[in-house]
Formats: structure tokens, C-alpha cells, sequence
């Protein structure tokens, strides 16, 4: 199917060249436009950037356990630990936590449920680990510096065995391209000579 998506992503270049030919800038900016409204499109972009969220949140876990395992051993609260992490950080997951962090401290809604819509709204196994460690860890009174320390062992121990998976993938990968490509171009710099000194004769 992947001709398919590329004779569509080649007609789809075709109109906006040809639409901003016709009518300038504008006619492009309008096609584009138009294009950005199409459901399928839009839904594309979503999960995109819901993808791109989650892979963000998942590199930047570490260094947050990290940091709030550190206040809580230096005596302060979750709340001035996390306030630390955010204040520091201008990442995906600094704006969350401390946006969701904002919204229990207003009295929008309870930490819990806070920790609970944000673990929802990511999706990130790590950090729904992480929201369920201290919600229950902060109901039940039970120490959390020592769980977050564990946690960030994981989850960077899970990170290393996937990049280790990937650059094991990486030599199967490059079998399609050397097959397709590099074998048949070398065969026929080798063999054309030879084809055409027999053929000539």
C-alpha cells in the first residue's frame, strides 16, 4: 500500500504547486489550508503529536524521579520537590506536571485526581507508574524517595535495552535497501561491460 500513500502525497503536491502557480501565495496558503481541515489529516497530526508527547515525557522521567527524590530526602514536600523539577525545566513533561499541579493547588480538583487525569491524558507507561506511586503513597503516608529512586532505575534500564533492541534492528533493516539498491547497481557496474564487450563482439 505504500505506492498508494505516495502517488496521493504526489497528486496532493501537484494541486498545491499548481494552485499557488495559478493564483500566488494566497491560492497555496488556501490549498494547504483546506488540507489541514480534511478529518483523516487532522487525525494524523493528533496522534502525531500524541506520539511525539509521549516519547518526550518517557526520556524526560528520569531526571524528574531524580530531582524529586532529591527534595524528598532533603526534607522538602512533594509539592516544593515538583515545584523544583518544574522551575528548572522548560520540557514537555515540566509543563504538565506543573500544570496539573496548578490546577490541585487552585482546588480545581483533588491531587489524585489530578495525577490521575494527567496519567489519562499522556499515556506514558511510566508516568502512569509514577502518578499511581504517589497517589497511593501520599494517601497511605508511605515513604516515596526510595519508590521514585527505584523507578528511575527502571526506566532507564528499560531505555537502554530499547536503544540496545534498536541497533540490533538496524542490520535487518538495511537488508531492503542493500537488496534493492546497492546489489543490482553493483551487478550491473560489474556485469554491463562485460554485456556489452560480448554484444559488440
Amino acid at each position: 500500500m505504500w505506492w498508494l500513500a505516495c502517488g496521493a502525497m504526489a497528486a496532493v503536491g501537484s494541486y498545491v504547486l499548481a494552485a499557488g502557480r495559478d493564483d500566488g501565495a494566497g491560492g497555496t496558503r488556501e490549498v494547504v489550508a483546506r488540507l489541514k481541515g480534511i478529518p483523516a489529516l487532522r487525525r494524523a497530526r493528533e496522534r502525531e503529536a500524541g506520539a511525539c508527547a509521549v516519547a518526550a515525557c518517557e526520556r524526560q522521567m528520569p531526571e524528574m524521579l531524580d530531582i524529586l527524590a532529591l527534595g524528598l530526602s532533603a526534607g522538602l514536600s512533594f509539592d516544593a520537590s515538583l515545584e523544583l523539577y518544574c522551575s528548572g525545566s522548560d520540557d514537555e513533561l515540566a509543563q504538565r506536571l506543573l500544570a496539573t499541579m496548578r490546577g490541585w493547588q487552585m482546588g480545581l480538583e483533588g491531587r489524585r485526581e489530578a495525577l490521575e487525569g494527567l496519567a489519562a491524558r499522556v499515556s506514558a507507561p511510566s508516568l502512569v507508574r509514577f502518578c499511581a506511586s504517589v497517589s497511593e503513597a501520599l494517601s497511605f503516608g508511605a515513604p516515596l524517595a526510595q519508590t521514585l529512586e527505584r523507578q528511575a532505575d527502571a526506566i532507564r534500564e528499560e531505555q537502554r535495552v530499547s536503544v540496545e533492541q534498536r541497533i540490533e534492528e538496524v542490520p535487518v533493516r538495511m537488508l531492503v535497501p542493500l537488496g534493492t539498491l546497492v546489489v543490482p547497481a553493483m551487478l550491473l557496474a560489474i556485469l554491463g561491460p562485460l554485456l556489452c564487450a560480448a554484444l559488440g563482439g
